[in-house]
């Protein structure tokens, strides 16, 4: 049956409906007309806040315009806080148009009533629309305001409206959103404000000269109390002045985090430059960067690099700078740039990493792994020997402890970092070659000073930086390729900080080095017991020293991490007193402990050769010690030495039956030479064994552990640095004394002692 509406019904309800219509109509205006300046605003520039790996704060770089503004996505923030925000604010934001008349007749009642303004009626999406479009004040001023809150609300949902709302209050100080006041009074992430800390912050807005808990903390409280009471918290006063302590305690450095500086300040700098990377995709701009810094070691190693600078201060000796990367994925996980950012009298703000300076000896790996590339093996000999190279210019090196130690097999050369080797090893090779083979590894700069070094190339002359030195070291335990390095979890900011490079060296080569570098009783001869490149685990370490002393250098590998340090200054004074070069070692040494000795890693890096596996083709040789050809029969000593296919020795020419050893032509004239400085005696040999007597019989003590004992064997009438070798393997070699500690192990063993001069002398005993 048919329902008559009565005249007055049918008017009503046409215009409801017209109302609706127009209502509908007015919002389709409002979403379609242009609003260049909420445009400009949502694209504006907030802070960038830089992470670690564990998504610590290191360091929150302000906007572009100075103001520290941070973003923070609605669902971030804590409920909680946002319910005390809204019911400070505008507690019936979820119902309105972005007009509350309800709200602006009680203000006005009550303003009429004191005879003066007591109180405002601006909502949340006002007070957003007077901070996209600023106005004078005054009726013109909020007519305008009222309507932009009603543009507003047509064009975005509530949810961006507080977003962007929190994101953008005024708090005074050069603060703007909550999420960057909350980390300058409370030093934490937004996400873990409470609702004490989030009642005193959400007073501030209303005066901020008056309500900043960091200022004026009682009336802060006071405030924040009478608010507590409006959302019907349970909070007591005790917790908003602990709230309120907390906020005025300047000296949380979480407040104003400054970790890492040289690293963060790059970072900002790279993404800053690029537009694109700046703008974020879609208007979004960066606000947070999770980098690939681990925190806990870039602070382990800033103290450790301090400690030892603190004590070389007399040597001159004024700043330093560290790189730690991963070796398989290239992430940077300490970069010390100077002793210290604020330390103005040693330039601390220069980025030491990226610096350029001589390096010394950290060079000659490379010049042995192009090498061994080229043909060469690790057993090939090489003349140590007094040597002019060069040709308009004469140039003649010399050894660091000055002396000359003849034939050198190329394992001895590079693990002692013998001079002249490396020198008549560029010779051969060509100057030329070699810079192509380091461009090849990422050494850009030697690629603009191409054909200017000569010779000294082999020492160190060139100019590099630490970054340039740790990215090629890491070729080696990578299998040849120098890893690329990684500054952030996001690929899209890697891609423009670092370019490829295309390596020259083999997996094989690569290995070799690592090995050879990695040998204790190799580098004995040149560097003696050397207890800071004695780690718990397998680890290749080379050091380094600028031909005036200005620069020391370490580099360190495991199969996981590589480490360099430089220590000097930005001046280029030269470091008094010391050489150095254990310095900066120390620290490697250290480092790579800590890196080895935290995470997945630990208890694992010991059974890991710095080179991994052994690379296919290459296999093992017994060579004389001396000639570095296949063991003989007549050979004093063996040491095992890795071949590729095809560079197996022959059987060693040098030592003749009845004892006779023949050295090759070239050095007589050395070896005529030491024995006139009053070397061995030529005939006898002059060298013997004085300790154990021949037949001794030793016993282990059950009471010690079997590291703790050992057998002592004393010398006498060799050249320094005789080597022993137990049952045919190298050991190590004597000390100045002629002295040397061997391990006990039970059996039947043969000692023998033999010098570069073929004097040689041998000893059984029996342990039981």
């Amino acid at each position: 049956m048919a329902v008559l509406l009565k005249p007055w019904h049918r008017r009503l309800l046409l215009a409801a409906a017209g109302a609706a219509g127009f209502l509908v109509l007015v919002h389709l205006i409002l979403f379609f007309m242009p609003y260049p300046e909420l445009d400009q605003y949502r694209s504006r520039s907030y802070g960038l806040a830089v992470r670690d790996r564990n998504s610590r704060v290191l360091r929150v770089f302000p906007a572009d315009d100075g103001v520290k503004r941070e973003w923070a996505p609605l669902d971030t923030i804590p409920p909680g806080a946002v319910r005390v925000f809204i019911r400070s604010e505008d507690r019936r934001f979820y119902f309105h148009p972005g007009v509350d008349i309800i709200s602006i007749a009680g203000s006005a009642l009550r303003n009429r009533r004191a005879g003066r303004t007591v109180s405002g009626a601006s909502t949340v999406t006002m007070q957003l629309a007077r901070l996209i479009r600023p106005h004078g004040g005054g009726m013109r001023g909020k007519a305008g305001e009222a309507w932009d809150a009603l543009r507003l609300e047509a064009k975005l949902s509530k949810k961006e409206i507080l977003e962007l709302y929190l994101n953008g209050i005024p708090f005074g100080s050069n603060i703007e959103g909550l999420p960057a006041m909350t980390r300058a009074r409370f030093g934490r992430d937004i996400n873990r404000l409470d609702d004490s800390q989030a009642l005193l912050l959400a007073v501030v807005p209303r005066r901020p000269g008056l309500y900043d808990p960091a200022n004026n903390p009682e009336t802060a409280v006071t405030a924040a109390v009478a608010l507590a009471d409006r959302c019907g918290l349970s909070l007591s006063e005790g917790d908003l002045r602990r709230a309120a302590l907390e906020a005025s305690n300047s000296g949380d450095p979480e407040k104003a985090p400054f970790r890492a500086p040289h690293f963060t300040e790059r970072l900002f700098q790279t993404i800053r430059s690029n537009t694109a990377v700046s703008a974020g995709e879609k208007g979004t701009p960066p606000v947070s960067l999770a980098s690939t810094l681990d925190l806990g070691l870039q602070g382990y190693a800033e103290e450790r690099l301090a400690a030892e600078l603190s004590g070389l201060e007399q040597n001159r000796v004024g700043s330093g700078a560290m790189l730690a990367i991963e070796n398989d994925t290239g992430a940077v996980r300490i970069y010390v740039g100077s002793k210290s950012w604020f330390d103005d009298e040693s330039s601390g703000k220069i980025d030491g990493v990226r610096v350029l300076n001589q390096p010394g000896s950290c060079l000659k790996p490379f010049l042995y792994a192009m090498a061994l590339d080229r043909g060469f093996t690790a057993a090939e000999i090489l003349p140590d020997l007094p040597t002019i190279f060069g040709g308009g210019e004469a140039y003649i090196p010399s050894n660091f402890n000055r002396r000359f130690n003849g034939p050198v097999r190329l394992r001895l050369a590079l693990a002692s970092s013998l001079n002249i080797p490396a020198v008549y090893t560029l010779e051969r090779l060509g100057v030329g070659a070699f810079e192509e083979y380091l461009v090849s590894l990422g050494f850009d700069s030697i690629r603009g000073r191409m054909g200017s070094h000569g010779t000294g190339l082999a020492l160190g002359n060139a100019e590099v930086s630490l970054e340039e030195l740790v990215r090629a070291f890491s070729a080696f335990p990578r299998g040849g390729e120098p890893a690329e390095f990684r500054w952030t979890g996001d690929d899209r900011y890697n891609s423009n900080i670092e370019g490829n490079t295309r390596s020259l060296m083999s997996s094989q080569a690569a290995w070799l080095i690592s090995d050879i570098l990695s040998d204790r009783a190799s580098r004995f001869s040149g560097f003696g017991p050397a207890p800071s490149l004695n780690t718990p685990f397998s680890a290749m370490f080379k050091t380094g020293t600028a031909n005036q002393f200005q620069h020391i250098w370490a580099l360190g590998a495991t199969r996981r991490f590589t480490v360099g340090v430089w220590m000097g200054n930005f001046s280029g004074e030269t470091v008094v007193g010391r050489t150095g070069s254990s310095i900066p070692a120390r620290i490697v040494s250290d480092i790579l402990s800590a890196m080895e000795g935290s995470g997945e890693t630990r208890f694992t890096a010991d059974r890991d050769h710095p080179g991994g596996p052994v690379p296919a083709g290459l296999s093992e040789a017994a060579v004389c010690s001396l000639s570095g050809m296949a063991a003989g029969p007549f050979c004093g000593g063996a040491v095992s030495e890795w071949f590729a296919p095809g560079q197996e020795p022959g059987r060693c020419s040098w030592h003749r039956a009845a004892g006779t050893l023949v050295y090759p032509a070239e050095y007589q004239s050395w070896l005529t030479e030491r024995f006139r400085m009053g070397g061995t005696d030529r005939e006898s040999g002059g060298g013997a064994i004085r300790m154990p007597r021949p037949g001794s019989l030793f016993y282990l003590d059950p009471s010690l552990p079997p590291e703790a004992q050992g057998v002592r064997i004393e010398t006498a009438g060799f050249a320094s640095g005789a080597m022993v070798y137990l049952n045919g393997v190298l050991q190590g070699a004597v000390n100045q004394a002629g002295v040397f500690m061997l391990p006990l192990s039970r059996g039947q063993h043969e000692v023998i002692v033999e010098d570069q001069f073929g004097s040689m002398a041998s000893v059984y005993f029996d342990v039981r």
